[in-house]
């Protein structure tokens, strides 16, 4: 049984589903207000308007909540509207929510709307704007992903990150509850059934030893960067093979999916594949769902999935594991020099793959083979952390809504106590820390060295020494790109045409990636998070992150960031990434579009010294 029909039976009155439920209206509604509703006009937040209609629980609302608002919507071509109470409007569009969420149709009274009946009319809104069907790929999206989180409802994460640096690391992964503050889907997983669900869900705690298959040699496919082969890096965590075989690892919902593949079937049957089952101490899934993680073990394994995974089905294609060799060799050069400048950054290379190749005349049959079998190891977190560090997942401080909200309220807080400090101080010098840590290498990767990078929650991961950042974590190849004006053709030639297509960038597309990840992604999300409806420190921590630009231009700017920084501190508009378009239209990723998001940096002047 899919998830996707399982999620209809689910109990709506349970405070589990009735959360998940909760959670998927504000989302999809915050895509709708960013990328729709205030772009067309269609949107206002303030107090309430000369009409006296309103429901009784708005009123209630705004009584109870001191300095509360109206978020009101237009839907011009179905001809309802939207009502619910924010605590207050926000130039990013990261509103808190108080109230229930009501509709009111043409000629009728207000009315109660939950997930699914709003996520149906938003949905019926734009299929009527741009003349399209209905999306019914999305609904079972978001259908999907408030099942999901509904399950991921029944271990919610605890108050305190567990004390040991491992356990608090591995619990970072798992904890993203909520997912993507700004996708229609955040917890999406179309291809799991609801037994997949609970083995292989990070949010579950989801640990499993691996599938291997014995591969002929001669259909092994490799590249390495390091002193050894890949497949021999792999076996010292694989079964015994027989002389001419080659352990390959898998996914264990992959190796199943591999299993009925024809070409695989094929191999079987000639004796040049055979699945051995799993084996070996389990491997923990991240918060990627996919790149599994083995304490000591020196590398993370990223695996190819062929599961819809919010926006893309997640599978190695052969551009993507030579990108990412490519990715490192340019990093392995750049690294030690970007180190001296920045000493606490770290990058997790990906520096090996291993994949197989049946050299079946079928061209795209062969394809699908490579990429269901790709694997790259990466970089483990374990090697490089500093002694006593603690590593965390940056998604599950400032991109996981109640919870992220509540942990950083805890670790501020030990901070306070132990320093003596007022908690305000100690969140505005946290922040700088980390910005600092953040910022300064990412903006210096790209305007020095033509290197994109996608620092979003989920690609970053902080080393906390006493509670205070000291490290900074970029992983994840996949999402950086370069600049062709640094690596034109000639200086790419150990990657195939394909794979250099895929790694460039134009200096706008590149910009537009880190101003979205960082500025709106990132630094907005922790904001909104550290300084929950408390506006004067919401401004002093974007003053934090104007101080951090200008430091950056004054230390290592050039004419070509000092034309981006300045725009940026002059206030010009940040660019958001449209999930909920990609969505509906079926687009790519790398196809995605970007809307304006209001710039609070040039509002929130220069920072005053800390008391």
């Amino acid at each position: 049984m899919q998830i996707t029909s399982n999620a209809q039976l689910l109990d709506s009155t349970t405070p589990a589903a009735y959360e998940a439920g909760r959670r998927s209206q504000e989302t999809l509604l915050n895509c709708y207000c960013r990328e729709v509703a205030g772009p067309a006009g269609e949107l206002s937040v303030g107090p309430l308007f000369w009409q006296n209609d309103w429901p009784a629980a708005i009123k209630m609302a705004l009584q109870r909540d001191e300095g509360g608002q109206v978020l009101h919507v237009q839907l011009p071509f179905t001809g309802e509207r939207l009502l619910v109470v924010v605590a207050a409007a926000s130039i990013t569009g990261n509103y808190r929510y108080r109230s229930p969420f009501f509709h009111k149709a043409s000629g009728k009274p207000w009315a109660l709307l939950d997930w699914e009946a709003q996520a149906a009319l938003l949905l019926r809104e734009m299929a009527l704007k741009h003349k399209l069907p209905h999306n019914s790929e999305l609904m079972e999206q978001v259908r999907n992903s408030v099942a999901m989180t509904t399950l991921a409802l029944s271990c919610p994460p605890a108050a305190h990150f567990p004390a040991d640096p491992i356990d608090a690391y591995i619990d970072s992964e798992q904890s993203l509850v909520f997912g993507h503050p700004f996708h229609p889907a955040p917890k999406s997983r179309q291809g799991f059934s609801e037994d997949d669900l609970a083995r292989y869900s990070p949010e579950l705690g989801a640990r499993f030893a691996l599938h291997y298959f014995a591969v002929r040699t001669e259909d092994i496919v490799q590249q390495s960067l390091l002193g050894q082969r890949c497949e021999e890096i792999v076996a010292a965590y694989a079964p015994h093979v027989d002389p001419g075989f080659v352990a390959v690892p898998v996914h264990p919902w992959q190796a199943d999916h591999l299993l009925t593949h024809p070409l695989v079937r094929q191999a079987m049957s000639e004796g040049r594949l055979r699945h051995l089952g799993a084996h070996g101490a389990p491997f923990f899934a991240t918060s990627s769902v996919r790149s599994l993680y083995q304490i000591g073990n020196p590398y993370f394994y990223k695996f190819s999935l062929n599961v819809r995974l919010t926006n893309c089905v997640r599978k190695n294609a052969w551009y993507e594991l030579e990108g990412a060799i490519q990715v490192s060799r340019l990093m392995r050069d750049l690294l030690p020099g970007l180190q001296r400048e920045f000493p606490g950054l770290e990058v997790l290379e990906e520096p090996a793959f291993m994949s197989v190749d049946l050299h079946d005349a079928d061209p795209v049959r062969n394809r699908e083979v490579i990429e269901g079998f790709g694997m790259i190891l990466r970089r483990n977190v374990e090697a490089l952390l500093r002694p006593g560090a603690t590593p965390l997942l940056a998604g599950a401080l400032f991109g996981n809504h109640i919870y992220g909200e509540m942990r950083m309220r805890q670790l501020l807080g030990d901070i306070a106590a132990r320093d003596g400090s007022p908690l305000a101080s100690v969140t505005e010098r946290w922040f700088s820390d980390y910005v600092e840590q953040l910022m300064h290498p990412v903006l210096h990767c790209y305007f020095a060295h033509g290197i994109v990078f996608e620092p979003h929650l989920q690609n970053v991961v902080i080393g906390l020494q006493d509670g205070w950042p000291s490290q900074l974590f970029l992983r994840d190849f996949e999402g950086v790109k370069l600049l062709p004006g640094h690596y034109p053709e000639q200086k790419l030639q150990e990657i195939s045409a394909r794979a250099r297509e895929a790694l460039w960038y134009d200096d706008e597309q590149g910009w537009k990636r880190i101003s979205y990840c960082l500025f709106v992604n990132n630094f907005a999300e922790a904001i909104c998070q550290l300084a929950a409806e408390q506006p004067a420190l919401q401004q002093r921590l974007w003053s934090v992150v104007r101080h951090q630009l200008h430091r950056y231009q004054v230390q290592w700017g050039s004419p070509v960031s000092a034309r981006r920084i300045n725009a940026v501190l002059a206030g010009e508009a940040f660019p958001g990434k449209t999930n909920l378009s990609n969505r509906f239209f079926q687009r790519a990723d790398r196809a995605s579009t970007y809307v304006p998001i209001g710039n609070p940096i040039a509002a929130a002047g220069e920072l005053a010294p800390w008391n």
